[in-house]
């Protein structure tokens, strides 16, 4: 999207409010709310089975449901089932705890999937449908179980242009091959991120929406892998001057590799955390296939004292730790692939713990391998490279989400203060290979910021994929097509925020941004409104049963086309995001220019 026209928008968003954050726990849970690795889904389905035998709604403690995704193998690489919660013993540092959560998910089976017309494949389940003014953000499966749900993000900001001409083969031969049960969808990601093809089960417009779309240089690529100019290079006969020449020039090449660096992290980060936040309403365990040249964990190992980038900046772990906290929220698992495919040089496996600050001198391609490898290692995936068999590395990605077990417990230490916890999880039955995230930081929640708003607002505008961490579906109700004024009603999914109880009172905030949006995504009116929730018990039932209604009168500009909803609740800081068609319900005038 375009986003020139931002300095009013930007100016409203300063307008927004923000409280401080507080957790409202789910019956009988002691407190658990969304932290480190909670995912919604599953903390809604354990809420509502100690709904009935706990006291509804009492004041509670700030407590962290820390969960994990378990894929579970036997030796030939099949998926274990059946096992039960006292088959497993955690440890979190070292100290063992009490599992309180545990549930097993398992892919649909083939019989539950039939043929459609031209190759497709639908569900046994009818897909739920909304009424033609309705417009929601999240896939409409109710009954079907979660499946081997997967995105491939086709990365051509960090890989080669030779590489990504092999690696787009490999992922149509993947895609020739792709099963019924298989909810797939393709990514590409270049300066931003594009949707090349949403989740589907017809393998067919797979096909004919990857076929379209090439192999392209990465200039910022390029600029971070300029080969370093040797006196010869120059052309100059006097070796003094060719030495000057060479060094000048590789002081130049320095500075645009550290830029590039810098720009194709923060660009990718951004890019992960939007995938993550579009597959947060799914249910179950999910992954994402990033085929990519992969980027340094720190450029300061090629950097020098006068870099353009600051020296805080050329260390990567806040924007990897970003990254992988987003997709712990979502239990979403990462599984990078090396486009590059064989390298010469022997890879340098990382330890899984995490290490900051570590100032390893790795060999050439190897710390993109480290990057690669300790992302994987945090969300509970697993990183392929050396290996030019991408086609086989997807399948296997696939192959772990069809059974998996889910974990949660609520940690005894206390203490919140970003430390990094190990995670250890060990299974009584011998002969089983466990993959699982290796630890999380215990971050105590930061207070609530206009900055903080403003960017997570900002970000979710301008995605190209809904965010779907908070559920709300937007009605039309009614037009008045002479002074072009219109009433929106937004439905919040009430489970989703997170309030604090005062004194029998349910207290909360949520932040809305209405965008209207002309040609080429021009903006051309932006409305931010804030809703302030004060409720006794029983109205705090009801919104329960019904949901919380937004409500929003807007004035719609005359080459307005699209209207772009964002929804944060300002207690846990999750996301929803709908575009309403807006030319199908009222005329555009103006050229929306």
């Amino acid at each position: 999207m375009n986003g020139k026209r931002l300095c009013g928008f930007v100016l409203a968003l300063v307008l927004l409010a923000a409280p401080t954050l507080r957790a409202q726990a789910p019956p009988n849970t002691g407190g658990a709310n969304k932290g480190d690795a909670q995912n919604g889904n599953t903390a809604k389905a354990y809420a509502k089975q100690g709904a009935a035998a706990a006291p509804p709604f009492v004041l509670r403690t700030e407590t962290r449901l820390v969960q994990l995704n378990v894929v579970v193998q036997n030796r030939k690489g099949k998926p274990v089932a059946g096992l039960k919660k006292e088959d497993f013993t955690l440890l979190d540092n070292g100290k063992p705890q009490d599992i309180a959560l545990f549930a097993s998910e398992a892919a649909p089976s083939r019989g539950s999937v039939a043929a459609g017309k031209d190759g497709a494949h639908t569900t046994t389940e009818a897909m739920e449908t909304l009424a033609p003014n309705v417009f929601g953000n999240r896939l409409r499966h109710p009954d079907e179980p979660p499946g081997s749900v997967a995105v491939v993000l086709f990365d051509a900001l960090n890989t080669s242009f030779h590489d990504q001409a092999y690696a787009r083969t490999q992922v149509l031969a993947f895609l020739r091959q792709l099963q019924p049960q298989d909810h797939v969808a393709i990514y590409l990601l270049t300066t931003k991120l594009k949707v090349i093809n949403e989740f589907t089960q017809d393998s067919k417009s797979l096909l004919q929406a990857i076929e379209g779309f090439q192999a392209m240089p990465s200039l910022q690529q390029a600029n971070s892998s300029e080969p370093d100019v040797t006196m010869k290079d120059t052309g100059i006969t006097d070796p003094k001057g060719a030495a000057r020449v060479a060094m000048l020039l590789n002081d130049v090449h320095s500075k645009l590799s550290d830029v590039a660096d810098a720009q194709r992290v923060e660009i990718t980060a951004r890019a992960i955390e939007a995938i993550a936040n579009h597959v947060s309403g799914i249910p179950g365990r999910k992954s994402l296939v990033w085929i990519s040249g992969g980027f340094p964990i720190s450029i300061s190992l090629s950097s020098n004292d006068n870099s353009p980038v600051d020296s805080q900046a050329q260390n990567f772990t806040p924007q990897m730790e970003r990254v992988a906290r987003a997709l712990n929220q979502s239990n979403m698992a990462i599984y990078p692939v090396d486009a590059r495919g064989l390298l010469l040089e022997d890879v340098l496996r990382p330890s899984s713990a995490y290490c900051p600050g570590c100032n390893t001198t790795l060999q050439e391609g190897q710390s993109e391998q480290s990057t690669m490898q300790l992302l994987a290692d945090r969300t509970g995936g697993h990183a392929f490279y050396n290996t030019n068999d991408i086609k086989g590395a997807i399948r296997r990605t696939l192959a772990d989400g069809q059974h998996s077990y889910e974990i949660g417990y609520y940690p005894d230490h206390g203490t919140w203060n970003g430390a990094y916890h190990t995670l250890a999880l060990r299974l009584k039955k011998t002969g089983a290979t466990l993959r699982y995230r290796k630890g999380y930081f215990a971050l105590a929640y930061p207070a609530e910021t206009t900055e903080a708003a403003h960017n997570a607002l900002t970000g979710a505008i301008w995605s190209p994929v809904d965010a779907t961490s908070l559920g709300i579906e937007a009605r039309i109700e009614t037009i008045y097509m002479a002074t072009r004024k219109l009433e929106l009603r937004v439905k919040v999914q009430a489970e989703d925020l997170r309030l604090k109880n005062v004194d029998g009172r349910h207290l909360g905030k949520v932040d809305a941004i209405y965008m209207q949006l002309g040609a080429a995504d021009a903006v051309l009116g932006a409305d931010p409104l804030s809703y302030s929730l004060d409720m006794g018990e029983a109205e705090y039932q009801a919104m329960l049963r019904s949901g919380y209604v937004l409500k929003a009168p807007l004035t719609i500009e005359p080459g307005t086309r699209d209207l772009r909803v964002v929804v944060r609740d300002a207690g846990s800081g999750l996301l929803g995001s709908v575009t309403v068609p807006l030319e199908r319900f009222m005329p555009v005038q103006g050229g929306g220019n």
